[in-house]
Formats: C-alpha cells, sequence, structure tokens
C-alpha cells in the first residue's frame, strides 16, 4: 500500500512543449515541458513505450541562475521522479469551466392584485459570500399590500413585483447579492423586461440572478493565505402566505415542472488561475523553494509564481503513479505515490494539443484511459 493515500504532488506550468523529441534537459527552453528517457533527452510521443523508464521535466522559469552569494543553479530543468509506465495507476484532464450564476424567476398566477390582497415574497441568499458577510445565510422578505379604498384596484400585476424589486435591490443584506429585474408576459409567446408599471393586466415575474462580485487585492499585496471566493451564492425564490391557506397562492411554483418560472441553480467554475499560482506556490515550498509574501523581496529573488496568469482559465493534466519501495525494513510490500500536474493556458490551443500528445503516450503504453473531468 501506499503512504496512506496520500500522494506527493508537484506542479508545472507549461510554456512550451518538446512533442519530436532529441533534446538534452539543458536544452529545455523556459517553461518548455518534456518526458525525457534514460540518457535525459526528450523522446517524442511516438517513441514512448511501456517498457521505458520516463522523467517529466520542464525548462526552468527562472530568469537568473544566481540569487545571492550562495545559492545557484536555479536554472537547472525541474524534473520529476521515474516514471515506469506499469506503475502509473491513472492519468487525467480537467477542463476548465466558468461559474454560473444562480437565476431564479416567480410568475404571477394572474394579472392583478385586488383590493385588500397583502402579497409576500422571500428571498433567501445562501452560500459563502453571504456566511462571510454575515456570518449566516441571508434572508429578506418584500410585501405588498393594496389599500382597500384603492381606487385603482384591482392593481396590476406589474406595479406590484417593480415595488418588491426595488425593495429587494435596496435591502442591505442581500441586495449586494443580487441583480432583480421584472418581466411582463406580451400576452402570445414572451416574456418582455419592463421598468414602468402599466394597465394592460397580463401576468408578470420577478427575475433574481445572483450578482456578487468579491473584492480583491491586487498583485502587489498579494499573500497565499488571501482569500479568493469561488463559490457563486445560491437563491431560493418563495410566496408566503400568512392566512394558512396553502392552495390560495398568487405566485407559480419555480420548482414545479412545466411552469413559466424556472430555476437555474449555480455552478462553481474552476481552472481559475488564482486556483493554480497557489497550487504551484505550495509544490515549490515543498521543493523548498520559498515563497516571500513581502512584494519587495520577491523583486528582487525571481518570483516564478507569477509566471501564472491570475486572470486565465487553465486545462490540467495529472499523471499518477507510483515507485516501490526496495528498502522498506519491515519487509512488506510498499510504494510511494506521486502525482505530477500541468496546468496549460486554456487560451492557448496549440499548447493544450501538444501537452494532450505527450500525456495520450504515456497512457497508451502504461495501458490506462486518459479521464476527462
Amino acid at each position: 500500500m501506499a503512504y496512506f493515500p496520500h500522494a506527493y504532488k508537484k506542479m508545472f506550468i507549461a510554456q512550451a512543449a518538446d512533442v519530436a523529441g532529441g533534446t538534452s534537459s539543458e536544452d529545455l527552453t523556459k517553461g518548455e515541458v518534456a518526458l525525457l528517457d534514460k540518457s535525459f533527452t526528450s523522446v517524442a510521443t511516438g517513441a514512448i513505450a511501456a517498457g521505458g523508464l520516463y522523467t517529466l521535466a520542464q525548462g526552468s522559469l527562472h530568469s537568473v541562475d544566481k540569487i545571492g552569494p550562495h545559492h545557484g543553479g536555479y536554472q537547472e530543468s525541474v524534473k520529476s521522479k521515474g516514471i515506469n509506465p506499469k506503475f502509473v495507476s491513472k492519468i487525467w484532464q480537467v477542463e476548465p469551466a466558468a461559474a454560473t450564476a444562480a437565476t431564479v424567476k416567480l410568475a404571477t398566477t394572474g394579472g392583478t392584485f385586488a383590493a385588500g390582497k397583502s402579497v409576500f415574497v422571500r428571498l433567501d441568499v445562501k452560500g459563502s459570500p453571504a456566511l462571510r458577510f454575515l456570518g449566516r445565510n441571508s434572508y429578506f422578505v418584500a410585501d405588498y399590500v393594496v389599500d382597500c379604498d384603492d381606487a385603482n384596484s384591482p392593481v396590476d400585476a406589474s406595479k406590484v413585483l417593480l415595488d418588491i424589486a426595488a425593495d429587494m435591490a435596496a435591502d442591505p443584506l442581500v441586495g449586494p447579492f443580487i441583480e432583480v429585474s421584472v418581466e411582463q408576459w406580451d400576452g402570445v409567446s414572451a416574456w418582455n423586461v419592463i421598468t414602468a408599471a402599466n394597465t394592460n393586466g397580463e401576468k408578470c415575474r420577478l427575475v433574481v440572478g445572483g450578482a456578487y462580485v468579491d473584492t480583491k487585492f491586487g498583485d502587489c499585496s498579494f499573500r497565499p493565505t488571501d482569500f479568493f471566493e469561488k463559490e457563486p451564492v445560491q437563491l431560493i425564490l418563495s410566496e408566503l402566505n400568512e392566512t394558512g391557506d396553502i392552495c390560495a397562492v398568487d405566485f407559480q411554483d419555480p420548482y414545479a415542472a412545466g411552469t413559466e418560472s424556472t430555476v437555474v441553480l449555480a455552478k462553481q467554475g474552476n481552472g481559475f488561475g488564482e486556483t493554480v499560482i497557489r497550487d504551484f506556490i505550495l509544490s515549490n515550498r515543498y521543493a523548498q523553494e520559498p515563497y516571500n509574501n513581502d512584494p519587495r523581496i520577491r523583486e528582487i529573488t525571481d518570483a516564478i509564481a507569477f509566471e501564472v496568469d491570475r486572470t486565465a482559465s487553465y486545462r490540467t493534466f495529472n499523471i499518477l503513479h507510483s515507485i516501490p519501495r526496495s528498502y522498506n525494513p519491515s519487509g512488506m510490500h510498499n510504494s510511494d505515490q506521486y502525482l505530477l500536474t500541468i496546468a496549460v493556458d486554456e487560451s492557448n490551443t496549440a499548447l493544450v494539443g501538444q501537452v494532450e500528445a505527450i500525456v495520450s503516450a504515456l497512457a497508451t503504453a502504461a495501458d490506462v484511459a486518459v479521464e476527462v473531468y
């Protein structure tokens, strides 16, 4: 068995890839990744075989070889431990994905509200942004009461929902997390956004979307322990009935199948440059390459973490392999697991294809499938 389920992780930030072979490790260009053979020469993708022993290497990202009077060799290529294809247990790639904002739509069952009618709508905002803001999930109850002596009663649904929407947007606890609008049915086939009340008696709906943007410091104040928000808020929009009559509803159930009100659940994205840069810093620290939190010190120590574009989306290729221990004093068979991760800027389609070719060739030699997530 391995050392618990833990795998020692090493990360590479690919800026180029050698798929043709024949390049010695010292000739790899900055950020260039390749599979090396026993002679530390890159191997063409077509020559990667099941019986070989390979090393994943990358040309150093450092621009200088020596930092200070005593520490040198920073431009030496970065290498993994030996990879034997028969000990490769899994290879997979993770595609970047953009986040999806939550959207909920709550439509009225009719086009007007009668005199004396009380309308209550509750909005719940859930998730990490709300919890960090308040220490709890946030909610707001908006209401509208039609006066019994209102000369304009019954009141058009557009006026009621526009007032409710304005109350939601102005609330200090839920307003920062949402954008809210009102749409009205055209009587035929479409919903149209409205900004002013009218009297056409058509049904309307509230449209509430998650719109939270986290505040953050710039690059100069960046620290690996700084928090950056990845999770979008989840929204729940529902009608409240204070009479206790569950059959007396003024809105359609947005969660019921076949209704004109729909719910889009928020989904968290992945492949963020912010995540990659933190993983890269951690990987380098395991390799005894420190990262200083002081931006002035980073300027003079050639910090390579900023080779990662924090605004980009990255595809990662992962190789999980093990190396058997031949010196275990207990006499039991044991091995250590190693996880090699190659991050590639998704916008560089040519480089994505080259790294994928290297990984796929190794997967073929290892007789494992490249899983895609």
